[in-house]
């Protein structure tokens, strides 16, 4: 058995994934996990540094954004 962690973009995926659920082919599990465990996650990614600007995160957070929209 495999594991994914997959991210929906689109309502019509989550109804063929809930087909697919239907058809015993695949499991759905929705993880629930806290805004601490998320945050301890996000910030092991972060780089080990006080010297960012709080400018340069809000470009940081444009540029996610923006990356997101198009995909």
């Amino acid at each position: 058995m495999e594991t994914l962690t997959i991210e929906i973009n689109n309502p019509k995926a989550r109804r063929l994934i809930d087909d697919l659920a239907d058809l015993g082919l695949i499991s759905v599990k929705e993880e629930k996990r806290s805004w601490s465990e998320r945050w301890e996650d996000l910030s092991k990614t972060l780089p080990d540094t006080s010297l960012i600007t709080e400018e340069e995160i809000f470009e940081e957070i444009n540029a996610v954004r923006k990356s997101s929209q198009s995909h």
